[in-house]
């Protein structure tokens, strides 16, 4: 079955840890296909739910990684695409930037697949893609904020906001978008803006890289 979307491992752990598995799967389910991570994610991830010092609530953010992973595909990279990540990241240490084993699999896959989209954590790795990578990820890449946006427009965002500000320390972004220090609830419109600024934000960092605006249902077309 070919993918649509890819999702890195920063975006499926920062999702799990606000308790929005159900949601991001169906964000990011195309032609009734769920998403799909690397197979060693899964393990690098558990990793860092057991260790990361900024996670207050480990056995929910574990349960609803669990939960998520029941609901997406473990790909791996063939040879054709480990070569072709491998010239990717030799380019990107060529000029100084910062694309990782992991994002370079996925560009490469990206590009080999049938895939859609592939929706990233890393802003440093979104920058690097659109110097080394551009002919592989223009308009095909969204960020974090992205995906919290369009499930916002799904669910709300006060149903978003309690499990984001539950774990606040996991994305100083996305917590100041929700604004988690005021005890006022934001409007969804609010939150809207605050995403969609800092999507704007990365955007000019790596022009034409991000599928445009804030709504996934974009891909589709």
């Amino acid at each position: 079955m070919p993918e649509r979307v890819l999702l890195d491992n920063d975006v499926v752990l920062k999702v799990a840890c606000y308790a929005l598995a159900d949601e991001t799967v169906a964000a990011t389910t195309i032609d009734d296909i769920p998403p799909a991570m690397l197979g060693v994610g899964r393990f690098v991830v558990r990793g860092r739910l057991a260790r990361a010092p900024n996670i207050a609530d480990r056995a929910r953010a574990t349960a609803a990684f669990e939960l998520m992973l029941s609901g997406m595909s473990l790909i791996e990279p063939d040879d054709a695409e480990m070569a072709a990540a491998a010239d990717l990241e030799a380019e990107a240490n060529r000029r100084d930037l910062e694309l990782d084993g992991g994002e370079s699999q996925l560009l490469a896959m990206l590009a080999n697949r049938a895939c859609k989209l592939l929706i990233t954590g890393d802003k440093r790795a979104i920058a690097a893609m659109a110097i080394v990578a551009f002919g592989i990820a223009g308009s095909r890449i969204a960020c974090l904020e992205q995906l919290m946006a369009h499930i916002v427009t799904g669910i709300g965002a006060a149903a978003t906001r309690s499990r984001v500000c539950a774990e606040a320390q996991v994305d100083r972004a996305i917590t100041a978008c929700f604004g988690c220090s005021t005890a006022a609830a934001l409007r969804d419109e609010d939150v809207l803006e605050g995403l969609a600024s800092y999507a704007a934000h990365i955007d000019r960092s790596a022009p034409g890289v991000l599928l445009p605006g804030t709504d996934l249902r974009n891909v589709r077309a």
